[in-house]
């Protein structure tokens, strides 16, 4: 299966974004959803590509419905 270019850099960019929006640490994310702030960070610096659990939690977490998180990621990937 191919993959979309960019895409965990994009998601990771667009997560951090909403944290800090949120104003809400690593930690605080990674509580939310029952798992660690490594993982976050891997996340986040584009290392790591979430399940789709985990980025519905995630979207959930950080105010904003699944939808909305795909859109904005959609968005960036298609400025590059």
């Amino acid at each position: 299966m191919k993959k979309v270019q960019g895409l965990p850099q994009a998601f990771g960019k667009v997560m951090s974004e909403a944290r800090g929006r949120k104003a809400m640490s690593q930690e605080q994310l990674a509580e939310a959803i029952d798992s660690t702030n490594v993982y976050i960070s891997l996340l986040e610096n584009g290392q790591r590509q979430p399940s789709l659990n985990a980025a519905i939690l995630i979207a959930h977490s950080l105010g904003m419905s699944p939808e909305e998180l795909v859109a904005q990621v959609t968005t960036l990937l298609k400025s590059k």
